[in-house]
């Protein structure tokens, strides 16, 4: 499939406008940044190191233990499903 010249065009406007947008959003936060007093920015940076650090390591620990916690779980069941017909037939 080939792109004509008006889709690029249209491709390269939003590209544009998203680079416009980011860059603008960036002035704005170092506006606020240099305005901001010095113990609402420790806040901020704990809060950042927060996010950045501890919650991935939470979310990948969680998903950790479930997936331990599933696989462990379906060899109780099949040890006790196994257990089960062994019995059954005497």
């Amino acid at each position: 499939m080939k792109m004509n010249n008006a889709d690029f065009r249209t491709f390269a406007a939003t590209l544009e406008d998203l680079a416009r947008d980011i860059v603008e959003a960036c002035r704005r936060a170092v506006r606020a940044i240099a305005v901001m007093p010095l113990p609402t920015m420790l806040a901020c940076c704990i809060g950042l190191a927060f996010v950045i650090s501890l919650l991935p390591l939470a979310l990948f620990l969680l998903v950790l233990f479930l997936g331990i916690t599933l696989v462990a779980g379906a060899f109780i069941v099949d040890h006790r499903r196994a257990h089960r017909e062994h019995y059954g037939k005497q």
